[in-house]
């Protein structure tokens, strides 16, 4: 008959199990987490050392995350779990600005934000303090609140563009896309030559699948960028975002084109590598699409993308594949 197990041996098994799926759950973490990066900029164009940027957390945690720009006016904040931030850049005697942004697994994004100046005499005013209200509240997650605020903003300044355009943004955090979309359209009126609202509008049409309308904004925010050479002009994150977004139209050739435009741009940028890659496989080029692929295990070889590359490249390399 079998001979029993010692005791201490099955307690080592399960301890050398446990110790295991932590370490796993130690590496999945770790290649989940987001990282965000940007430069910050006043009025002018010219970096702001010293401020403060905050990323707080927007799906129902608190959460925040607080770093400061350096001599060139530059930030980042690494270990960010997926999900929507608020991504706010603020100076005493400078300004303040804020973005939304939502963080994929492993996505390292770039968050520009120039700072808008707040004269003086309206620091106190009610459009202000209705505006700084509705900024806490979208900070905390309180997308209602944030809402119910820039609206108040609004109805005492309807010439503020700050509050149209963070108005479309909380829409879109609470999902209310018919309004994000009015209400960032409405902030395009009334500041045509600003790139933000366009990305705003992108972002509203990606959500509701709306692939070819994205693709459209997202190439007029990127030439607004480059013409008005504000921060974030020829940005390989958002050439490669514009690329995602032609794939998911079924835009193969413009979105290997952009895929290739961020490798330019940026010549360590790994996932272009797998999503050309994944073009080349697509098309048929089956040593083109090794290439691609094993250029961006070279880059990320714990990337998100990481498991599916290598499962595919002994496919791709068969004799006659």
């Amino acid at each position: 008959m079998p001979r029993p197990v010692p005791q201490t041996r099955v307690v080592a098994c399960l301890l050398a199990s446990v110790l295991t799926l932590a370490a796993a759950a130690e590496v999945l973490a770790a290649q989940m987490a987001g990282i965000v990066r940007g430069t910050v900029t006043d009025a002018e164009g010219k970096p702001v050392e010293g401020a403060k940027v905050t990323l707080a957390f927007q799906g129902g945690l608190t959460r925040s995350y607080e770093t400061t720009t350096d001599k060139s006016g530059v930030y980042a904040q690494i270990g960010l779990a997926p999900g929507p931030y608020a991504v706010t850049a603020s100076k005493e005697g400078v300004g303040m600005k804020t973005a939304e942004v939502t963080i994929k697994p492993g996505a390292r994004m770039t968050v520009n934000l120039d700072l808008a100046p707040v004269p003086a005499a309206a620091a106190s005013s009610p459009a202000a303090k209705a505006f700084q209200a509705a900024v806490a509240a979208s900070r905390e997650g309180r997308h209602a609140d944030a809402i119910a605020g820039f609206e108040e903003a609004l109805r005492a300044d309807p010439a503020c563009y700050d509050c149209q355009y963070n108005l479309g943004l909380a829409y879109t955090s609470a999902k209310q896309y018919d309004k994000a979309e009015a209400a960032l359209d409405a902030a395009k009126q009334m500041k045509p030559e600003a790139p933000e609202a366009l990305e705003g509008l992108a972002a509203v049409y990606n959500a509701t699948r709306r692939f070819d309308e994205a693709a459209k904004a997202s190439e007029a925010a990127i030439k607004l960028r480059g013409a008005t050479g504000a921060a974030g002009g020829g940005n390989a994150a958002a050439v490669f975002d514009q690329g995602l977004v032609l794939w998911n139209a079924g835009k193969l050739d413009e979105a290997l084109a952009k895929f290739n435009e961020t490798l330019t741009l940026d010549p360590n940028h790994g996932e272009a590598h797998y999503w050309l890659g994944m073009g080349h496989l697509n098309q048929g080029r089956m040593p083109e699409a090794a290439q691609e692929l094993e250029l961006y295990l070279a880059r990320e070889p714990g990337g998100r993308f990481a498991a599916q590359a290598k499962a595919l490249l002994p496919q791709i390399k068969k004799p006659g594949a």
